[in-house]
């Protein structure tokens, strides 16, 4: 492996866990994505989102996560194949979301599995399509 695919990968990874970093700030989060980035997200089995464009992804998750009152992020493995200027990276994480409902406090805990196409524009890899599956989703309320 050269030294130039290992570089890459570690900027990848980078874009990964700063995408994750920054856990509910989508708007923070579009300088990793391209402007004409598609984006599906399937709950359940089933395509929940078909998002197309930067700007969609900003308003859509910015709608999803407005009632998040707080989040944790943690991403696992990971496996990265680099072609040229393409890549693709394919990942797990595990995000907790607090929530309130009818009054009480909710944790949901989604264990998602991420397959990004990455290209590399202008020396800087930007995801360029995500498809995002909730594997398992666990809803509880907090126990004080």
């Amino acid at each position: 492996m050269s030294l130039e695919i290992l570089a890459d990968k570690e900027a990848i990874r980078e874009v990964i866990d700063e995408f994750a970093n920054l856990e509910c700030d989508v708007a923070a989060q579009e300088k990793f994505f391209t402007a004409d980035t598609h984006i599906m997200v399937h709950m359940n089995g089933k395509l929940a989102m078909d998002i197309h464009g930067s700007a969609e992804m900003v308003r859509e998750f910015s709608a999803f996560t407005a009632a998040v009152k707080a989040s944790h992020h943690m991403n696992g493995q990971q496996v990265i194949t680099v072609n040229g200027d393409k890549a693709q990276d394919v990942h797990y994480c595990r995000a907790a979301l607090l929530t309130e409902q009818n009054g009480q406090e909710v944790i949901s805990d989604n264990y998602i599995r991420y397959v990004d196409q990455l290209v590399k524009q202008d020396g800087v890899w930007r995801i360029a399509e995500r498809d995002q599956y909730f594997v398992m989703t666990e809803n509880r309320p907090v126990q004080g």
